[in-house]
Parts: structure tokens; sequence; C-alpha cells
């Protein structure tokens, strides 16, 4: 018997209408880009969880069949590691420390599946959404700043019934970076905020590869890789001295494991 029976139960389209909820750990690794040196580097694992709800299906007549809808929240939260410098009586001095680092991602995606055989599915979809990081510098020169940015794109999603049981995804997605920004929470004088710096236009790549296992009636077990890379642009500061936030590059590698009930 084929991996799509002709009895209705698609294990594709049962994996694709799923809410569930993650462990996720995240390694992270963000460099400025400063000419000369020394440029911050920051790296190191943060925990965290994240929820989904996904759907998938032919839900109004004047509407194609397997249309798709999903969204997806990650949080992480930890203190990594943090090399850089800081400002020191005019001076640049070298600073090793911890940075309490907190992100938030959440994405919407609205599609359509294409079933390409009886095993196999390709959905293509546009999206959208939101990032955030908090980003919390401990130590006697500790400062906080916020960065965030809105997400527009769009993406792919490879499906592979392997067994009735066992749905294998590959994703890859592209989005734009769009009206970002970062907020230094900071003096540069006594009583002079550093302000704000807002960024351009970026791009963002991720690509992930998940597993589905329904292990018992609607319950399923999940799981998988990802990795996303990024930039930010930089930008002058608001603070009217002539400071500027540098341009920077993320990498974020994720593996996340949960549960989740089929409707």
């Amino acid at each position: 018997m084929s991996a799509l029976a002709s009895d209705g139960n698609n294990p594709i389209v049962s994996a694709n209408n799923e809410v569930g909820i993650a462990a996720v750990g995240t390694l992270m690794n963000y460099q400025e880009h400063i000419t000369p040196g020394p440029s911050d580097i920051e790296s190191g694992w943060m925990p965290g969880f994240e929820v989904k709800y996904s759907l998938m299906g032919n839900y109004f007549s004047s509407l194609p069949s397997n249309m798709y809808f999903a969204v997806h929240y990650q949080f992480n939260s930890g203190d990594i590691s943090y090399q850089g410098a800081v400002q020191k009586q005019n001076k640049l001095k070298p600073y090793d420390g911890t940075d309490s680092a907190t992100t938030n991602r959440v994405i919407a995606r609205v599609g359509k599946g294409f079933q390409l055989s009886n095993s196999m599915m390709l959905t293509t979809y546009i999206a959208g959404g939101y990032q955030d990081w908090n980003r919390h510098t401990l130590g006697p020169y500790g400062y906080t700043e916020d960065y965030s940015s809105g997400l527009i794109g769009a993406g792919a999603m490879f499906q592979y019934a392997a067994t009735r049981r066992l749905v294998l995804t590959v994703n890859a997605e592209g989005l734009a970076m769009v009206g970002g920004g970062m907020t230094a929470h900071i003096d540069v004088l006594p009583g002079v905020p550093a302000g704000s710096a807002s960024f351009g236009t970026s791009g963002q790549e991720k690509i992930a590869a998940d597993v589905d296992y329904r292990i018992s009636g609607l319950w399923h077990l999940y799981g998988g890789l990802n990795y996303t890379h990024f930039n930010y642009t930089g930008g002058l500061l608001t603070s009217g001295l002539g400071g500027f936030e540098p341009s920077s590059s993320t990498n974020l590698f994720s593996m996340d494991a949960g549960i989740g009930y089929q409707f």
C-alpha cells in the first residue's frame, strides 16, 4: 500500500494539521563588522521553547485544494559569552563578559500544497513575521540594547511520507528584514542617551529538516534541525554625537523536539 492511501488519511496532510510545543536549543553566533577592531563577538547556547499551529486542507469551496496556513513562535534565553570592547576613559578597551540574551521570533505562512506523487508534496508559501533580541551585557561595564526587525518573504517545503506514520520535511525560506533597528539603553555622556539606530533592508535565509512521527491515535512526536543566517546593516545613532551601530552578521543553529496533536 502506498504511503498516501486512497482512504483519505493522507499522512502529510495529517502532519500539517497539528498544534504542538517543543523544547528548543539554539547556538547563537553574532559578530559586528568594525574596521579597525576590536569588534563585538558573541556566541553560546540558549535554551527555549517553540509553539506551532498549522492547517492544511480544503476548507472553502472558492479556494484551491490543500491550502496551507501556519504560525510558529520561538523563545530563547540564556547567558552567552561576550568578547568585544566598551568605551572607557575615551579609549576602547578589550572586554570579555556575559550577555544575558533573550530572543523572540514569530512567523506566519500562507500557501498551497501540490501533490507530486502518492508520497510526496511540495508546498510554496508567502511569509511574514517579527523578531527581536534583548542584548543585556553583565558586569561593571554592562549595558542593554534591543534589536528588532520585521520579516517578509517566501519559502518552499518539500515533504515525503516514508510510511503512513513517518513524514520527513525539508524547508527553505528567504526573507527580507524590514523596518529594523536598535535602541541602546545607555548614556554616551552623563544625561545624554545614545538613542536608537534605524537599519536598512537586508536578507535572512533559513533551511530546516524535520521529522514528524504519529505515535498513537492523534498524537505525534516531532523534531528537527535548522540553520538561519542574517545581517543587520547598522546605522547612525540619534544621539547627535556622531555615534553609530555597526553592521553585523548573525548565525543561528537550532534543534527542537516536541509533541503535537493532530486535528
